[in-house]
Protein backbone atom coordinates (compact mmCIF):
# COMPACT_ATOMS: atom_id res chain seq x y z
CA UNK A 1 0.00 0.00 0.00
CA UNK A 2 3.01 2.58 0.93
CA UNK A 3 4.36 1.28 -2.60
CA UNK A 4 1.04 1.90 -4.13
CA UNK A 5 1.10 5.80 -2.87
CA UNK A 6 4.51 6.78 -3.10
CA UNK A 7 3.87 6.11 -7.27
CA UNK A 8 0.91 8.26 -6.69
CA UNK A 9 2.18 11.00 -5.42
CA UNK A 10 5.59 10.66 -7.66
CA UNK A 11 2.88 10.95 -10.85
CA UNK A 12 1.06 13.75 -8.93
CA UNK A 13 4.69 16.10 -8.56
CA UNK A 14 6.01 14.77 -12.05
CA UNK A 15 2.50 15.93 -13.84
CA UNK A 16 3.42 19.28 -11.68
CA UNK A 17 6.48 19.84 -12.64
CA UNK A 18 6.85 18.47 -16.42
CA UNK A 19 3.61 19.72 -17.49
CA UNK A 20 2.85 23.17 -18.56
CA UNK A 21 -0.37 23.11 -16.68
CA UNK A 22 1.10 22.01 -13.62
CA UNK A 23 3.81 24.43 -13.88
CA UNK A 24 1.07 27.33 -14.39
CA UNK A 25 -1.02 25.31 -11.08
CA UNK A 26 2.40 25.69 -9.26
CA UNK A 27 3.01 29.87 -10.35
CA UNK A 28 -0.95 30.44 -9.33
CA UNK A 29 0.14 28.95 -5.93
CA UNK A 30 2.82 30.53 -5.65
CA UNK A 31 1.35 33.67 -5.79
CA UNK A 32 -1.41 33.00 -3.38
CA UNK A 33 -1.40 35.45 -0.60
CA UNK A 34 -1.84 32.76 2.21
CA UNK A 35 1.44 30.34 0.83
CA UNK A 36 3.85 34.18 0.91
CA UNK A 37 2.61 34.81 4.36
CA UNK A 38 3.51 31.73 5.47
CA UNK A 39 7.07 31.90 3.54
CA UNK A 40 7.96 35.30 5.42
CA UNK A 41 6.93 34.08 8.30
CA UNK A 42 9.53 31.02 7.81
CA UNK A 43 12.28 33.23 6.34
CA UNK A 44 12.05 35.63 9.65
CA UNK A 45 12.12 32.77 11.66
CA UNK A 46 15.32 31.15 10.09
CA UNK A 47 16.74 34.78 9.94
CA UNK A 48 16.06 34.78 13.98
CA UNK A 49 17.58 31.47 14.87
CA UNK A 50 20.73 31.32 11.86
CA UNK A 51 22.88 33.56 14.59
CA UNK A 52 22.43 30.37 17.79
CA UNK A 53 22.13 27.74 14.95
CA UNK A 54 26.16 29.03 13.32
CA UNK A 55 27.34 29.19 17.13
CA UNK A 56 26.04 25.57 17.93
CA UNK A 57 27.47 24.31 14.80
CA UNK A 58 30.87 26.08 15.53
CA UNK A 59 30.93 24.53 19.10
CA UNK A 60 30.03 20.72 17.73
CA UNK A 61 32.49 21.16 14.52
CA UNK A 62 34.97 22.41 17.22
CA UNK A 63 34.44 19.28 19.48
CA UNK A 64 34.32 17.13 16.26
CA UNK A 65 37.81 18.32 15.62
CA UNK A 66 39.60 18.06 18.91
CA UNK A 67 37.73 14.32 19.20
CA UNK A 68 39.27 13.50 15.90
CA UNK A 69 42.61 14.88 16.68
CA UNK A 70 42.86 13.01 19.98
CA UNK A 71 41.74 9.70 18.34
CA UNK A 72 44.12 9.76 15.31
CA UNK A 73 46.86 10.23 17.69
CA UNK A 74 45.87 7.51 20.28
CA UNK A 75 45.90 5.31 16.68
CA UNK A 76 49.31 6.78 16.31
CA UNK A 77 51.19 5.64 19.23
CA UNK A 78 49.10 2.16 19.22
CA UNK A 79 50.26 1.74 16.08
CA UNK A 80 54.09 2.53 16.72
CA UNK A 81 53.91 1.65 20.46
CA UNK A 82 54.79 4.37 21.93
CA UNK A 83 51.81 4.56 24.34
CA UNK A 84 53.87 4.66 27.38
CA UNK A 85 52.80 1.39 28.56
CA UNK A 86 55.82 -0.50 29.38
CA UNK A 87 54.82 -3.79 29.84
CA UNK A 88 56.48 -4.98 26.36
CA UNK A 89 53.29 -5.79 24.70
CA UNK A 90 52.25 -3.98 21.42
CA UNK A 91 48.56 -4.90 21.93
CA UNK A 92 46.48 -3.07 24.26
CA UNK A 93 43.37 -4.81 23.63
CA UNK A 94 43.90 -8.34 24.77
CA UNK A 95 43.37 -10.39 21.99
CA UNK A 96 46.71 -9.75 19.99
CA UNK A 97 44.75 -8.23 16.79
CA UNK A 98 45.35 -4.37 16.40
CA UNK A 99 42.42 -2.36 16.65
CA UNK A 100 43.65 -0.32 13.42
CA UNK A 101 42.35 -1.79 9.66
CA UNK A 102 45.30 -2.65 7.54
CA UNK A 103 47.64 -3.71 10.15
CA UNK A 104 46.30 -7.03 11.80
CA UNK A 105 46.77 -10.53 10.36
CA UNK A 106 47.15 -10.64 6.59
CA UNK A 107 44.27 -13.60 6.76
CA UNK A 108 41.51 -11.87 8.21
CA UNK A 109 39.86 -10.45 5.84
CA UNK A 110 37.70 -7.86 8.31
CA UNK A 111 38.85 -4.51 6.64
CA UNK A 112 38.58 -2.70 3.72
CA UNK A 113 42.06 -1.81 2.78
CA UNK A 114 44.66 -4.51 1.29
CA UNK A 115 46.04 -5.67 -2.02
CA UNK A 116 47.36 -3.59 -3.84
CA UNK A 117 44.40 -2.03 -5.99
CA UNK A 118 42.53 1.18 -4.93
CA UNK A 119 38.49 1.06 -4.31
CA UNK A 120 38.06 3.32 -7.30
CA UNK A 121 34.19 3.42 -7.67
CA UNK A 122 34.21 4.78 -11.14
CA UNK A 123 35.35 1.57 -12.37
CA UNK A 124 34.92 -2.03 -11.62
CA UNK A 125 36.75 -3.82 -8.99
CA UNK A 126 38.37 -7.16 -9.39
CA UNK A 127 36.71 -10.34 -8.38
CA UNK A 128 38.72 -10.78 -5.60
CA UNK A 129 40.64 -14.39 -7.33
Amino acid sequence: MVKKMTFLAGIGVGYLIGSQAGREKIKALWNDPKVQDTVNHGTEWAKQKAPGIQEKASSVAKDAASSAKEAASGAKDSVTGTSGGGSGSSSSNGGGASSVAGTSNPADRSHTSGGGSSMDPARPQPDGK
